[in-house]
């Protein structure tokens, strides 16, 4: 059975992409130089991506969590110091084509997609993720026959929440990975810092890194 839990924006997460059973299927074995592909922007393609984009509500503008959904990045924000135990909403924006398996025979395969992924920093080791490959169906008025008529648009940037609930205090990274036969490849990344919880690490959860000085011997 698949537990459900309700984020900081009240909207509801699965936690299955945090369970253990889930990260044990994944390849990571092919992340490595080959794979790991990282581009300047604006060269072929552009990828952004923007970590807690509606957390100042006044420059939300009334939107509240939706401030950064179908919008410019004049209406998106951007904070990478974020405490860890909610629901963290990431937003993103590619001007091209994002690779889906949707209505494949690899449709439900966790190695075929486009996903967000979080990390320690050039490590291999999936701490959690989302799927981001779905299209997006809008409604618009048709004047002419005074009805509404569904359209597909990627137009902008969007928005997903990424379990952030193992994490423990310490520096992170978003990565937008493309899953295929031949193994992820990382085309971009965005670094993040978990201020807090400093935690006495739960079941299944991540390590904070060990400070260079001791408690005692630090000012």
């Amino acid at each position: 059975m698949t537990r459900r839990r309700t984020g900081r924006s009240g909207l509801v997460a699965s936690e299955e992409h945090a369970t253990a059973r889930h990260r044990a299927v994944l390849r990571i074995d092919p992340y490595g130089l080959q794979e790991f592909r990282l581009q300047n922007d604006y060269v072929a393609y552009s990828i952004d991506i923007l970590i807690d984009p509606c957390r100042d509500l006044i420059r939300s503008g009334g939107r509240g969590s939706a401030c950064c959904s179908f919008s410019g990045v004049a209406g998106c924000q951007h904070h990478p110091d974020v405490e860890a135990g909610q629901d963290l909403q990431v937003a993103y924006m590619q001007n091209a084509h994002i690779a889906s398996c949707r209505g494949t025979e690899f449709e439900y395969d966790p190695n075929c997609g486009t996903y967000l992924e979080v990390h320690r920093p050039g490590q291999k080791a999936v701490l959690s993720d989302v799927r981001i490959d779905s299209t997006t169906t809008v409604t618009w008025t048709d004047l002419g026959a005074g009805v509404e008529q569904p359209y597909i648009t990627s137009a902008g940037y969007q928005t997903r929440f990424l379990a952030t609930h193992r994490l423990c205090r310490g520096e992170y990274e978003v990565w937008w990975v493309v899953r295929t036969r031949s193994g992820p490849y990382v085309q971009r990344t965005r670094a993040f810092y978990v201020s807090s919880p400093t935690c006495e690490t739960p079941p299944g959860g991540i390590d904070p890194p060990t400070p260079l000085l001791s408690l005692s011997d630090m000012p």
